[in-house]
Formats: C-alpha cells, structure tokens, sequence
C-alpha cells in the first residue's frame, strides 16, 4: 500500500478512537446527572412525608 492510504487508514482510526471516548465520557456525565437529580427528588419527597408525620403526630396530641 501506498503511504497516503496508510495515513488515510491510521487517520480514520484516530477519529474513530477520539469518537469512542467522548461517547463514553458524556454518556458517564449524563448517568451522574440523572443520579444527582433523581437523588433531589427522594430528598423532597422526603421531607413532604416527614412534615407530614410531624402534622399528624401533631393533630393527635392537640385531641388529648
């Protein structure tokens, strides 16, 4: 083969390369954003069910 396929074919290569790995490093950001912001939703609903079980112990005590 002549040099200018090689380029060609080690060109091709690299790009293919470079194309793989910045796939997997946004799909790894992607995966921890949706963690973190899924994370925040159990957070809130967490403390609605707390403020909830407050009320309630709350409403019991004020019918004592």
């Amino acid at each position: 083969m002549t040099d200018q396929v090689w380029v060609a074919v080690i060109s091709t290569l690299g790009s293919i390369i470079v194309a793989y790995i910045t796939a997997s490093a946004n799909s790894r950001k992607a995966d921890k954003k949706d963690d973190i912001s899924e994370l925040e939703e159990l957070r809130k609903e967490n403390a609605k069910l707390r403020s909830k079980l407050k009320n309630k112990g709350n409403k019991k005590n004020e019918h004592k």
